[in-house]
């Protein structure tokens, strides 16, 4: 009975040590690179993956390299890239499964110019 006693708060210990290990084979990955029309690589980018069940936003910015790597929660998404002077593209719809590294790559296009002149005068 002795020995219970002494092992018991040793296997607390080492329990709690195990639960952050069993919370990350919840997560998986987004990941990708992306480019221009002409295949060149965009840095700067903002990828943003809208968890659609929760409503949580995560938010990365593509590397030197046009590459992105997002850590998510499992679940459905709704995946957008977004430069100024490029458009917008959005990939409405992608389930991740626990452990899943999803590769999703953008191409963006240049963007319509829209130019207002507002002119003022007496």
């Amino acid at each position: 009975m002795n020995t219970f006693r002494t092992a018991f708060p040793s296997i607390l210990v080492a329990a709690a040590l195990l639960v952050p290990v069993t919370s990350h084979a919840q997560d998986a990955t987004l990941s990708g690179t992306v480019n221009d029309s002409t295949g060149a690589v965009l840095p700067g980018v903002t990828v943003t993956a809208l968890h659609e069940a929760s409503g949580n936003t995560f938010f990365v910015a593509t590397d030197a390299q046009g590459g992105y790597r997002m850590p998510v929660r499992i679940g459905a998404y709704r995946v957008t890239a977004e430069l100024p002077g490029f458009a917008t593209v959005t990939v409405p719809q992608i389930e991740l499964l626990v452990g899943q590294n999803a590769n999703i790559p953008f191409v963006l296009t240049v963007a319509t110019l829209r130019e207002t002149v507002t002119v003022t005068g007496e």
